[in-house]
């Protein structure tokens, strides 16, 4: 039993320890200025569905420049995507094509550009 319970947190170290990645920072907006309801919902749906690909064998690292809009049924449209790794670029066009920010009746949203930073961590 307690062995169990030593390889579980010990696969549980190695997988939150093993790589991450980042998007850049965005701009710094104002303390004054509120956030709308499609900005955080982008900002939770990037987190969680974009990570180092951990079970990938190939050379993983590199960066990813992306230009996207949010169209009216809430899925991101990718206008310009960009990165020397065609696997890590590929990878970051699949998970952006599963995201569904919800309804947006504005229409397409502002073009977005985000950097991708895709690096083992260091031991």
């Amino acid at each position: 039993m307690k062995t169990t319970i030593t390889r579980t947190l010990l696969l549980f170290a190695t997988v939150f320890t093993f790589g991450y990645t980042r998007a850049a920072e965005p701009l710094r907006v104002p303390a004054n200025t509120k956030r709308s309801n499609l900005e955080r919902s982008l900002d939770r749906a990037l987190r969680n569905n974009i990570s180092y690909p951990l079970l990938d064998r190939a050379d993983m690292t590199g960066e990813v420049f992306v230009s996207f809009v949010i169209n009216t049924e809430g899925r991101i449209e990718v206008l310009e995507c960009n990165s020397a790794n065609e696997r890590l670029k590929s990878y970051v066009l699949r998970k952006l094509a599963r995201i569904d920010i919800g309804d947006n009746p504005e229409g397409s949203w502002k073009t977005t550009h985000m950097r991708f930073n895709f690096h083992r961590e260091k031991a």
